[in-house]
């Protein structure tokens, strides 16, 4: 019997021992590679071959409850850089797919080696490929600031990233090609100009990086990409709530800095109309609404008498061109179908009247051919 209990301790013990130098193994699971943006990728056998730096990545975590927890890192040439490069668990990806992801983003400048270890219990994954410049130049050069020069050629900048802000800083030349450059616009949401010297600029989404284009000219229009808006500068400076002269035309620009193009402003008690082409209408008249409306040679909009090419119209205090019996001064005046001023005899329904040379409509009296009108204007 001793020896019995002898054996059965010895057996609890290796099995005590058997814990300790066998800990938990973790379950098993695997990493997958999700891509939202496919340019800048090599692929290879339905693999990652290498890809751009500027990348935001999705590393779906497969087969593992979220309660079992991942240590986990993203290196670069053996580096730790989980930290600078903004590593996180998500439980979303990039495009709101639902699950575990480890998620990363690999700034400009940097380039080697990269992998990405879980760690689960003693259950480890990796996933590694290459990060590049250019994935179809092995010599090509990227940064998150691009600048545009003359005859489709483009220079990048060496740019600084600091994880803490998210922020890469740069410096923009004083000069291209011998030019001197006032400053550097960036149209792509609006656009704004950069005088030259250090830029920083935040990051926030994937692949994104800012495009810049020099301003070499003292003075001139800038027209912001895929759209009709239209800029004007000065010394580098945007012209804002402000009117530009160019070559004799009038234009106006608003608080962003675009050019006003058919339609109104109201200013300093006027209004003032645009064509489409931006330029202020002047001497002129404007169908708008289905109304017609006359600009005077200082562009403000007309009301009252005006004459025009020697005949004359007569526009209400809204600046619509009047049409049909119009009282002025306590004198009744009729303004045909076209606006011009009748004179003469008018036939209104089923009565004539009389208008003198004036325009205005003779009452109680007799006509210069001897027919005599009421009191009404009205021909009896």
């Amino acid at each position: 019997m001793k020896v019995s209990k002898k054996i059965t301790l010895f057996g609890l013990s290796l099995a005590g021992l058997a814990l300790l130098a066998f800990p938990h193994s973790g379950k098993a699971f695997e990493l997958e590679e999700e891509w939202v943006i496919k340019g800048g990728v090599w692929y290879q056998d339905g693999k990652i071959l290498r890809f751009n730096n500027g990348h935001e990545v999705d590393i779906k975590v497969l087969d593992l409850p979220k309660t079992e927890k991942i240590e986990w890192t993203v290196s670069l040439n053996g580096q730790d850089q989980t930290v600078n490069f903004l590593g996180q668990e998500k439980d979303k990806s990039m495009v709101g797919t639902e699950g575990r992801y480890l998620n990363f983003y690999v700034p400009y400048g940097y380039r080697g080696d990269i992998k990405v270890e879980a760690k689960s219990g003693n259950e480890v994954k990796t996933w590694s490929t290459k990060v590049v410049d250019d994935v179809y130049n092995d010599g090509g050069k990227s940064s998150y600031f691009r600048i545009d020069e003359p005859n489709d050629q483009y220079t990048y900048l060496d740019a600084k990233w600091d994880y803490q802000t998210k922020t890469y800083t740069a410096t923009l030349p004083e000069t291209v090609n011998g030019q001197k450059v006032f400053a550097w616009a960036d149209d792509y949401v609006e656009l704004k100009l950069q005088k030259p010297g250090v830029i920083s600029h935040s990051y926030r989404g994937a692949g994104a990086f800012k495009i810049l284009y020099p301003i070499v000219k003292a003075e001139s229009w800038l027209k912001k990409n895929y759209s009709e808006s239209w800029y004007y500068q000065k010394q580098g400076q945007l012209v804002q709530n402000a009117w530009v002269k160019d070559k004799g035309t009038w234009y106006f620009m608003n608080d962003k800095g675009v050019m006003f193009n058919k339609t109104w402003l109201y200013q300093g008690g006027n209004w003032y109309a645009f064509k489409s082409s931006g330029a202020m209408i002047v001497s002129d008249w404007l169908y708008d609404n289905h109304s017609w409306y006359y600009l005077k040679d200082s562009g403000a909009m007309a009301t009252g008498w005006v004459n025009y090419n020697g005949t004359w119209y007569y526009l209400n205090n809204s600046g619509s061109m009047a049409t049909g019996w119009v009282k002025d001064s306590g004198s009744w005046y009729y303004l045909k179908d076209s606006g011009a001023m009748a004179t003469g005899w008018v036939k209104d329904g089923d009565q004539w009247y009389y208008l003198a040379s004036s325009g205005k409509m003779l009452h109680n009296t007799y006509t210069p051919d001897g027919y005599y009108v009421d009191a009404s204007g009205a021909w009896k």
